[in-house]
């Protein structure tokens, strides 16, 4: 009985932490989508991106895309990031316009729209107004070729400074 005693309670140590205050799995935030069976777009940039798109309020990453040539995904998210700084310049001017941050999927239907789906917004009601006034009414507004899928992450936020020659920009930014 004493020796079932001694292996529960070294069974028990052995799950406790080691006092290292490091994680033992890294924190992973790419999601890399690819055709079945294939690779997945590569990364281009040095933050993992397939692709960025900087605008003065707005800054958008390609994660990944699925059925699409890389050029028509780069042109689609050049297009979402014309219309999410041009929408967050007129809530700017209003005074509704706050930092923000959104991560989803674009899902090209049979109808040539797009679904979003696996919405992640930065906490506060504002925020969800925000991405869903500029970015998720307007994405599923626009084209996309069926089964053609985006994965997307992008912040918005006020210029704060000056956008040109430095200090100004996006205050999340990617």
């Amino acid at each position: 009985m004493r020796c079932v005693g001694i292996l529960v309670a070294a069974i028990a140590l052995a799950g406790c932490p080691s006092g290292n205050s490091r994680d033992v799995v890294p924190v992973a935030r790419d999601v890399r989508l690819g055709p079945e069976g294939g690779a997945a777009t590569p990364p281009t940039s040095p933050d993992g991106y397939a692709y960025v798109a900087k605008r003065a309020r707005a800054s958008l990453g390609l994660v990944g895309s699925r059925n699409m040539k890389e050029e028509d995904a780069r042109r689609a998210l050049d297009r979402i990031a014309d219309d999410l700084d041009a929408c967050a310049a007129r809530l700017e001017k209003r005074g509704a316009l706050v930092d923000g941050a959104v991560q989803l999927v674009a899902l090209g239907n049979d109808r040539g729209t797009a679904e979003i789906t696996d919405v992640r917004l930065a906490p506060g009601g504002p925020v969800a107004a925000n991405a869903l006034e500029c970015i998720i009414a307007p994405l599923r507004a626009s084209s996309l070729a069926p089964n053609a899928t985006l994965a997307i992450e992008a912040t918005w936020g006020p210029v704060y400074g000056t956008v040109d020659g430095g200090g100004g920009g996006v205050g999340g930014g990617l």
